[in-house]
């Protein structure tokens, strides 16, 4: 009897790493981990007015859980070296198919530098907000990607990096990168088969170590970006070609209490745009039009006894086309509150509402909204560890609640 060896591999090659023998020496044996996020929510959305028969729910989303496996080793000098595999179920709607590896990637560090490449996160965010997912609103958080047809947000947070940087007294952080963001086939019988350099970019970041975030520092992180993406513009060459994006961020604790915190997040991207893009009737005008965007979010939680215990949070963001006569803008509002069941187990609320006007009205109704009850499952294990790291393999994964 055949077997489809498809849907096999992964839960064994899971199940092959646990049976590998633990008992070996320390100095040749490697660190490994394994963590991974559920996310299951049932959602309700409005588009039409009112919640009910106009409006639609998905019973089951389980969008963004997955698995990450991660093995280290340090070297014989003072640098240590990580590789991670990791995969995630992508959105419902997407064209991904079902399993999307959004982690595949070598790390190479020591006290203050750090190399990375492979496929991970890209630098189109400097900071995350605490919403249930990272795409939640990705058009007013993310630099959006304008190789990509939009219909896959996947496309505008994972790629493939080459990146290195300095981190000096562990607080300032100094990287250059270079990226390929996925380019969207012209046709269904295409295939990406070119994973050349599209972008590159810097970030220099101030940012307080996350075991010193609660002593009572006002500022946290404060950064600042530039992206550059090397797309095709007609009638220009060089630089004059690249579409351009500066982002700025910043974290401040409001009332750095380490029982009842209150810390405010800002992040805005400026799109240079072209100039020639005078209209948004599609998802390229969307990413290459001139536009700022600015996401703030004010978040309240309760760490009783030391140990995060529930949070709730605000989020106001928008999307302005400056050069556009019509007054074309989005703006969203996203309310949540999260509640700590037991160790791993967290329960949320989140409520969404999303405003459009001017040319986006081509492209979304004027009005959206949603409501997501969650149950969020988080762990992370460990075998044989021997030594700390800077950032654990969670820290890759969107969270909400540290």
């Amino acid at each position: 009897m055949k077997t489809d060896r498809k849907y096999n591999l992964i839960p064994l090659a899971f199940f092959f790493i646990l049976l590998l023998p633990m008992h070996a020496a320390a100095q040749v044996t490697p660190a490994i981990q394994l963590a991974g996020r559920g996310v299951m929510s049932f959602n309700t959305y409005d588009r039409a007015g009112g919640f009910g028969a106009d409006g639609n729910s998905v019973v089951s989303d389980f969008s963004d859980t997955g698995i990450l496996l991660g093995v280290r080793q340090k070297l014989y000098n003072d640098y240590r070296s990580r590789f991670v595999v990791g995969f995630q179920f992508p959105d419902a709607d997407s064209d991904l198919g079902q399993v999307f590896f959004h982690q595949v990637h070598f790390q190479l560090e020591n006290k203050w530098s750090v190399f990375r490449i492979g496929r991970t996160r890209i630098r189109s965010s400097l900071i995350e907000f605490p919403t249930l997912r990272d795409d939640d609103a990705i058009k007013l958080t993310d630099v959006l990607n304008p190789f990509s047809s939009g219909k896959n947000t996947e496309e505008s947070q994972y790629g493939n990096v080459v990146e290195a940087g300095v981190i000096y007294r562990q607080r300032v952080h100094l990287f250059v990168h270079g990226e390929h963001f996925t380019v969207t086939p012209v046709s269904a019988e295409d295939s990406e088969e070119d994973f050349s350099l599209n972008s590159f970019g810097g970030t220099l970041e101030y940012r307080v170590p996350e075991v010193q975030r609660f002593n009572r520092n006002i500022v946290t992180q404060l950064g600042l970006g530039w992206n550059n993406f090397l797309t095709h513009r007609e009638g220009y060459t060089g630089f004059d070609e690249t579409l351009k994006n500066v982002l700025f961020s910043a974290v401040l604790n409001l009332i750095p209490d380490p029982v009842y915190f209150l810390d405010l997040r800002h992040q805005t991207i400026y799109n240079f745009g072209f100039d020639e893009v005078s209209a948004v009737n599609t998802y390229a005008d969307l990413s290459r039009a001139k536009s700022v965007n600015n996401f703030t979010a004010l978040r309240f939680l309760y760490r009783k006894l030391e140990r995060p215990t529930a949070q709730l949070s605000l989020g106001v963001g928008s999307k302005i086309f400056p050069d556009l006569t019509n007054s074309t803008r989005e703006i969203s509002v996203i309310v949540n509150g999260f509640y700590r069941l037991g160790e791993n187990l967290d329960i949320g609320l989140q409520y969404q509402f999303m405003n459009y006007k001017g040319d986006l009205l081509d492209l979304y109704p004027e009005t959206d909204q949603s409501i997501k009850l969650a149950l969020v499952f988080s762990f992370e294990q460990f075998w044989n560890e021997y030594y700390d790291e800077r950032n654990s393999l969670l820290n890759l994964e969107h969270g909400y609640l540290p």
